[in-house]
Protein backbone atom coordinates (compact mmCIF):
# COMPACT_ATOMS: atom_id res chain seq x y z
CA UNK A 1 0.00 0.00 0.00
CA UNK A 2 1.23 3.55 -0.87
CA UNK A 3 1.56 5.63 2.24
CA UNK A 4 2.12 9.34 1.13
CA UNK A 5 -1.32 11.01 1.91
CA UNK A 6 -2.89 10.26 5.00
CA UNK A 7 -6.11 10.80 6.55
CA UNK A 8 -7.15 10.99 10.29
CA UNK A 9 -10.76 11.36 11.02
CA UNK A 10 -10.94 11.70 14.61
CA UNK A 11 -13.25 14.67 15.21
CA UNK A 12 -13.95 14.82 19.14
CA UNK A 13 -13.76 14.96 21.82
CA UNK A 14 -10.51 15.83 23.36
CA UNK A 15 -9.42 13.02 25.55
CA UNK A 16 -10.67 11.25 22.02
CA UNK A 17 -8.15 13.26 20.29
CA UNK A 18 -5.76 13.26 22.94
CA UNK A 19 -5.59 9.38 22.93
CA UNK A 20 -4.88 9.30 18.94
CA UNK A 21 -1.96 11.48 19.14
CA UNK A 22 0.67 8.65 19.73
CA UNK A 23 -0.82 6.86 16.79
CA UNK A 24 -0.28 10.19 14.46
CA UNK A 25 3.10 10.04 15.97
CA UNK A 26 3.77 6.71 14.92
CA UNK A 27 2.57 7.83 11.72
CA UNK A 28 5.20 10.46 11.66
CA UNK A 29 8.07 8.87 12.58
CA UNK A 30 7.51 6.13 10.06
CA UNK A 31 6.39 8.08 6.94
CA UNK A 32 8.47 11.33 7.28
CA UNK A 33 7.39 12.45 3.68
CA UNK A 34 3.99 11.78 3.39
CA UNK A 35 1.71 14.55 4.09
CA UNK A 36 -0.65 13.86 7.28
CA UNK A 37 -3.89 15.24 7.19
CA UNK A 38 -6.57 15.47 10.43
CA UNK A 39 -10.05 16.05 10.14
CA UNK A 40 -11.57 17.33 13.29
CA UNK A 41 -14.28 19.36 15.10
CA UNK A 42 -13.14 23.04 16.06
CA UNK A 43 -13.81 22.04 19.94
CA UNK A 44 -10.83 20.29 20.02
CA UNK A 45 -9.05 22.07 17.45
CA UNK A 46 -6.36 23.92 19.68
CA UNK A 47 -4.88 20.63 20.50
CA UNK A 48 -3.15 20.46 17.15
CA UNK A 49 -2.52 23.60 15.83
CA UNK A 50 1.35 23.83 15.02
CA UNK A 51 1.86 20.34 16.19
CA UNK A 52 4.95 18.91 14.80
CA UNK A 53 3.98 15.67 13.29
CA UNK A 54 0.59 16.96 11.13
CA UNK A 55 1.01 19.10 7.92
CA UNK A 56 -3.44 19.91 7.51
CA UNK A 57 -5.41 20.72 9.93
CA UNK A 58 -8.97 20.33 8.23
CA UNK A 59 -12.25 21.57 10.57
CA UNK A 60 -15.66 20.51 10.27
CA UNK A 61 -17.83 23.52 11.36
CA UNK A 62 -21.13 22.54 12.65
CA UNK A 63 -23.50 25.09 13.63
CA UNK A 64 -27.04 25.16 15.16
CA UNK A 65 -28.66 24.84 11.77
CA UNK A 66 -29.48 21.01 10.56
CA UNK A 67 -29.13 22.21 7.02
CA UNK A 68 -26.05 24.64 7.44
CA UNK A 69 -24.41 21.84 8.90
CA UNK A 70 -25.03 19.30 5.89
CA UNK A 71 -24.04 22.11 3.80
CA UNK A 72 -20.72 22.44 5.55
CA UNK A 73 -20.71 18.26 5.51
CA UNK A 74 -20.78 18.06 1.92
CA UNK A 75 -18.49 21.03 0.95
CA UNK A 76 -15.84 19.06 3.37
CA UNK A 77 -16.46 15.90 1.28
CA UNK A 78 -15.58 17.84 -1.79
CA UNK A 79 -12.64 19.10 -0.53
CA UNK A 80 -11.42 15.47 1.39
CA UNK A 81 -12.17 13.83 -2.70
CA UNK A 82 -10.12 16.18 -4.09
CA UNK A 83 -7.15 15.72 -2.13
CA UNK A 84 -7.07 11.87 -3.19
CA UNK A 85 -5.96 10.29 -0.41
CA UNK A 86 -3.50 6.91 -0.23
CA UNK A 87 -5.55 6.17 2.80
CA UNK A 88 -7.93 6.90 5.34
CA UNK A 89 -7.66 6.17 9.25
CA UNK A 90 -11.61 6.14 10.79
CA UNK A 91 -10.80 6.49 14.23
CA UNK A 92 -14.11 8.05 15.30
CA UNK A 93 -15.82 4.76 15.60
CA UNK A 94 -19.50 5.71 14.29
CA UNK A 95 -21.65 5.88 11.77
CA UNK A 96 -20.72 10.37 10.66
CA UNK A 97 -16.71 9.28 10.53
CA UNK A 98 -17.64 6.07 8.79
CA UNK A 99 -19.32 7.81 6.17
CA UNK A 100 -17.01 10.65 5.51
CA UNK A 101 -14.07 7.83 5.31
CA UNK A 102 -16.38 6.42 2.44
CA UNK A 103 -17.05 9.35 1.29
CA UNK A 104 -13.66 10.64 0.38
CA UNK A 105 -12.92 7.32 -2.49
CA UNK A 106 -9.85 6.45 -1.35
CA UNK A 107 -9.26 2.98 -1.89
CA UNK A 108 -7.88 2.18 1.56
CA UNK A 109 -10.13 2.78 4.32
CA UNK A 110 -9.21 1.56 7.68
CA UNK A 111 -11.37 1.15 10.74
CA UNK A 112 -12.11 -1.17 13.75
CA UNK A 113 -13.13 -4.49 12.96
CA UNK A 114 -17.33 -5.32 14.00
CA UNK A 115 -17.73 -6.17 17.91
CA UNK A 116 -15.12 -3.71 18.68
CA UNK A 117 -16.41 -1.65 21.80
CA UNK A 118 -17.73 1.52 21.62
CA UNK A 119 -17.96 1.01 18.29
CA UNK A 120 -21.21 1.94 16.18
CA UNK A 121 -22.04 -1.02 14.35
CA UNK A 122 -23.15 0.41 11.12
CA UNK A 123 -19.60 2.56 10.72
CA UNK A 124 -17.61 -0.83 10.02
CA UNK A 125 -19.84 -0.50 6.60
CA UNK A 126 -17.51 2.05 5.41
CA UNK A 127 -14.08 0.98 6.12
CA UNK A 128 -12.50 -1.83 4.10
CA UNK A 129 -9.68 -2.77 6.17
CA UNK A 130 -10.49 -3.64 9.49
CA UNK A 131 -8.49 -2.88 12.32
CA UNK A 132 -8.53 -5.57 15.22
CA UNK A 133 -8.15 -3.96 19.13
CA UNK A 134 -6.17 -6.85 20.12
CA UNK A 135 -5.97 -7.57 23.51
CA UNK A 136 -4.28 -4.21 25.20
CA UNK A 137 -7.03 -2.77 27.71
CA UNK A 138 -6.32 0.98 26.85
CA UNK A 139 -8.25 3.23 23.76
CA UNK A 140 -4.38 4.93 23.43
CA UNK A 141 -2.83 1.32 22.42
CA UNK A 142 -5.71 0.14 20.68
CA UNK A 143 -5.63 3.16 18.43
CA UNK A 144 -2.02 2.28 17.61
CA UNK A 145 -3.09 -1.02 16.01
CA UNK A 146 -4.04 1.84 12.99
CA UNK A 147 -0.36 2.63 12.46
CA UNK A 148 0.78 -1.41 12.96
CA UNK A 149 -1.77 -1.89 9.91
CA UNK A 150 -0.09 0.25 7.66
CA UNK A 151 3.53 -1.93 8.91
CA UNK A 152 4.59 0.30 11.95
CA UNK A 153 5.97 -1.89 14.64
CA UNK A 154 7.22 1.05 16.50
CA UNK A 155 6.40 0.69 20.83
CA UNK A 156 7.40 4.17 21.49
CA UNK A 157 4.46 5.96 23.02
CA UNK A 158 4.40 10.15 22.66
CA UNK A 159 2.62 12.94 22.92
CA UNK A 160 3.84 15.37 20.94
CA UNK A 161 1.86 18.82 21.77
CA UNK A 162 2.48 22.73 21.36
CA UNK A 163 2.37 24.92 22.89
CA UNK A 164 2.04 28.69 21.66
CA UNK A 165 4.02 31.51 22.95
CA UNK A 166 0.77 33.71 23.74
CA UNK A 167 -0.85 31.47 25.07
CA UNK A 168 2.16 31.09 27.59
CA UNK A 169 2.06 34.60 28.13
CA UNK A 170 -1.41 35.13 28.82
CA UNK A 171 -1.13 32.31 31.71
CA UNK A 172 2.54 34.02 32.91
CA UNK A 173 0.44 36.87 33.41
CA UNK A 174 -2.73 35.54 35.58
CA UNK A 175 0.12 33.57 37.77
CA UNK A 176 1.61 37.03 38.09
CA UNK A 177 -1.43 38.61 38.84
CA UNK A 178 -2.33 36.18 41.47
CA UNK A 179 0.82 36.67 42.97
CA UNK A 180 2.02 32.67 42.18
CA UNK A 181 4.27 32.16 39.69
CA UNK A 182 6.27 30.92 42.08
CA UNK A 183 4.17 28.65 43.84
CA UNK A 184 3.80 24.90 42.71
CA UNK A 185 0.26 24.70 41.42
CA UNK A 186 -2.67 21.98 42.25
CA UNK A 187 -5.31 22.24 39.42
CA UNK A 188 -8.36 20.50 40.19
CA UNK A 189 -11.14 20.70 37.39
CA UNK A 190 -14.68 19.84 38.53
CA UNK A 191 -16.66 20.11 35.07
CA UNK A 192 -17.84 16.92 33.52
CA UNK A 193 -19.71 16.46 30.70
CA UNK A 194 -22.04 13.66 31.97
CA UNK A 195 -24.05 14.18 35.36
CA UNK A 196 -22.74 10.62 36.39
CA UNK A 197 -18.85 11.70 36.56
CA UNK A 198 -19.14 14.50 38.55
CA UNK A 199 -18.10 14.42 41.76
CA UNK A 200 -19.66 16.59 44.65
CA UNK A 201 -18.50 20.23 44.97
CA UNK A 202 -18.33 20.63 48.77
CA UNK A 203 -15.47 17.68 48.12
CA UNK A 204 -13.73 19.67 46.23
CA UNK A 205 -13.71 22.70 48.30
CA UNK A 206 -13.04 20.71 51.10
CA UNK A 207 -10.31 19.44 49.37
CA UNK A 208 -9.24 22.85 48.18
CA UNK A 209 -8.69 23.49 51.92
CA UNK A 210 -7.35 20.08 52.90
CA UNK A 211 -4.30 20.80 50.24
CA UNK A 212 -3.54 24.54 50.79
CA UNK A 213 -3.61 24.06 54.90
CA UNK A 214 -0.98 20.95 54.33
CA UNK A 215 1.04 22.78 51.85
CA UNK A 216 2.86 26.55 52.35
CA UNK A 217 3.80 26.93 49.11
CA UNK A 218 0.71 25.41 46.95
CA UNK A 219 -2.11 27.46 45.37
CA UNK A 220 -5.00 25.24 44.10
CA UNK A 221 -6.46 26.65 41.03
CA UNK A 222 -9.77 26.02 39.85
CA UNK A 223 -10.15 25.46 36.08
CA UNK A 224 -13.27 24.54 34.19
CA UNK A 225 -14.74 24.24 30.36
CA UNK A 226 -17.18 26.50 28.31
CA UNK A 227 -20.48 27.98 30.56
CA UNK A 228 -18.86 26.08 34.15
CA UNK A 229 -17.26 29.04 35.37
CA UNK A 230 -20.65 29.49 37.60
CA UNK A 231 -19.08 25.59 39.08
CA UNK A 232 -15.82 27.19 39.95
CA UNK A 233 -17.24 30.09 41.70
CA UNK A 234 -19.23 27.99 43.88
CA UNK A 235 -16.50 25.90 45.06
CA UNK A 236 -13.89 29.07 45.87
CA UNK A 237 -17.01 30.30 47.71
CA UNK A 238 -17.90 27.00 50.00
CA UNK A 239 -14.17 26.32 50.71
CA UNK A 240 -12.54 28.77 53.42
CA UNK A 241 -9.12 28.53 52.10
CA UNK A 242 -10.37 30.70 48.44
CA UNK A 243 -8.64 28.53 45.54
CA UNK A 244 -8.34 30.52 42.54
CA UNK A 245 -10.86 30.50 39.98
CA UNK A 246 -8.30 30.69 36.59
CA UNK A 247 -9.58 33.28 34.36
CA UNK A 248 -11.42 32.57 31.11
CA UNK A 249 -9.31 30.47 28.72
CA UNK A 250 -9.34 29.23 25.80
CA UNK A 251 -8.37 25.07 24.87
CA UNK A 252 -4.83 25.99 23.82
CA UNK A 253 -4.65 28.74 26.92
CA UNK A 254 -5.93 25.84 29.32
CA UNK A 255 -3.22 23.68 27.74
CA UNK A 256 -0.21 26.29 28.87
CA UNK A 257 -1.62 26.28 32.67
CA UNK A 258 -2.04 22.62 32.83
CA UNK A 259 1.75 22.63 32.04
CA UNK A 260 2.75 24.89 34.62
CA UNK A 261 1.13 22.90 37.31
CA UNK A 262 2.22 19.82 39.35
CA UNK A 263 -1.04 17.98 40.18
CA UNK A 264 -4.41 17.62 38.10
CA UNK A 265 -7.41 16.19 39.95
CA UNK A 266 -10.54 15.50 38.30
CA UNK A 267 -13.69 13.52 36.60
CA UNK A 268 -12.99 11.68 33.49
CA UNK A 269 -12.52 14.93 31.34
CA UNK A 270 -10.55 16.12 28.39
CA UNK A 271 -7.84 18.18 30.17
CA UNK A 272 -7.33 15.31 32.48
CA UNK A 273 -5.79 13.48 29.45
CA UNK A 274 -4.14 16.78 28.10
CA UNK A 275 -2.58 16.97 31.53
CA UNK A 276 -1.24 13.40 31.48
CA UNK A 277 -0.32 13.65 28.12
CA UNK A 278 1.84 16.27 29.47
CA UNK A 279 3.72 14.10 31.95
CA UNK A 280 1.86 15.87 34.60
CA UNK A 281 0.95 14.30 37.84
CA UNK A 282 -2.97 13.08 37.82
CA UNK A 283 -5.85 11.82 39.83
CA UNK A 284 -8.72 10.45 38.52
CA UNK A 285 -12.26 10.24 39.37
CA UNK A 286 -13.77 7.71 37.93
CA UNK A 287 -17.39 6.39 38.48
CA UNK A 288 -19.09 5.31 34.92
CA UNK A 289 -16.26 4.99 33.01
CA UNK A 290 -13.81 2.38 32.43
CA UNK A 291 -10.94 3.41 33.96
CA UNK A 292 -8.49 0.29 32.10
CA UNK A 293 -10.00 1.66 28.73
CA UNK A 294 -10.39 5.59 29.44
CA UNK A 295 -7.86 5.77 32.08
CA UNK A 296 -5.35 8.61 32.37
CA UNK A 297 -2.12 7.08 30.46
CA UNK A 298 1.23 6.73 32.25
CA UNK A 299 3.28 6.34 34.78
CA UNK A 300 2.80 7.37 38.27
CA UNK A 301 -1.11 8.49 37.51
CA UNK A 302 -3.67 7.63 40.28
CA UNK A 303 -7.40 6.37 39.69
CA UNK A 304 -9.70 6.32 42.63
CA UNK A 305 -12.72 4.23 42.12
CA UNK A 306 -14.94 2.33 44.33
CA UNK A 307 -15.19 -1.49 42.86
CA UNK A 308 -19.08 -1.37 42.95
CA UNK A 309 -20.87 -4.48 41.32
CA UNK A 310 -22.65 -1.96 38.34
CA UNK A 311 -19.33 -0.47 37.25
CA UNK A 312 -18.62 0.69 34.77
CA UNK A 313 -22.15 1.51 33.45
CA UNK A 314 -21.40 3.84 30.60
CA UNK A 315 -25.03 5.51 31.80
CA UNK A 316 -25.23 8.94 31.42
CA UNK A 317 -28.05 9.49 33.81
CA UNK A 318 -28.14 7.64 37.32
CA UNK A 319 -30.72 8.59 40.35
CA UNK A 320 -27.78 7.25 43.10
CA UNK A 321 -24.36 8.10 42.05
CA UNK A 322 -22.68 6.09 44.32
CA UNK A 323 -19.76 5.31 42.38
CA UNK A 324 -18.91 8.72 42.75
CA UNK A 325 -20.12 9.89 46.00
CA UNK A 326 -18.68 6.94 47.44
CA UNK A 327 -14.68 8.58 47.05
CA UNK A 328 -13.96 10.55 49.65
CA UNK A 329 -11.82 13.50 50.77
CA UNK A 330 -9.28 12.05 52.73
CA UNK A 331 -8.47 9.40 49.83
CA UNK A 332 -7.74 11.96 46.94
CA UNK A 333 -6.10 14.09 49.56
CA UNK A 334 -3.62 11.18 50.32
CA UNK A 335 -2.95 11.02 46.92
CA UNK A 336 -2.07 14.55 46.30
CA UNK A 337 0.26 14.83 49.33
CA UNK A 338 2.23 12.17 48.05
CA UNK A 339 2.43 13.52 44.49
CA UNK A 340 3.70 16.55 45.24
CA UNK A 341 6.11 14.96 48.55
CA UNK A 342 7.25 12.88 45.03
CA UNK A 343 7.29 15.74 43.02
CA UNK A 344 9.70 17.90 45.73
CA UNK A 345 11.82 14.41 46.21
CA UNK A 346 12.88 14.49 42.70
CA UNK A 347 13.36 18.22 42.35
CA UNK A 348 15.56 18.34 45.05
CA UNK A 349 17.57 15.36 43.48
CA UNK A 350 17.74 17.52 40.13
CA UNK A 351 19.03 20.15 41.64
CA UNK A 352 21.87 17.84 43.65
CA UNK A 353 22.59 16.28 40.15
CA UNK A 354 22.57 19.95 38.32
CA UNK A 355 24.82 21.46 41.13
CA UNK A 356 27.49 18.47 40.79
CA UNK A 357 27.51 19.33 37.42
CA UNK A 358 28.25 22.90 37.47
CA UNK A 359 31.18 21.44 40.01
CA UNK A 360 33.10 19.41 37.47
CA UNK A 361 33.03 22.52 34.75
Amino acid sequence: MKVQNILIIKLGSIGDVVHTLPTLHSLRKNFPQAHIAWVIEPKSRDILINHPDLNEIITFERTNSTWRTIGAFFRLVKKLRRNKYDCVLELQGNLKGGLLAWLTGSSSRLGFEAGSSRVERFSTLFTNIKVEEGDVPHILERNLNFARKLGVEDREISFPMAIGREEKEYIGSFLKEKGISDRQIVILHPGVTWDTKRWPRERYARLAEEIQGRFENVAVVLTYGPGERYLAEDIRKLSRSSPIVSPPTTLGQLIALLERSQVFVSSDTGPLHIAAALGKRVIGLYGPVDSRRNGPYGRGNFVIKKDLPCQPCWQKKCSSRACMKGIEVSEVREKVELLLETYNAEEKIRGQEAKGASKKL
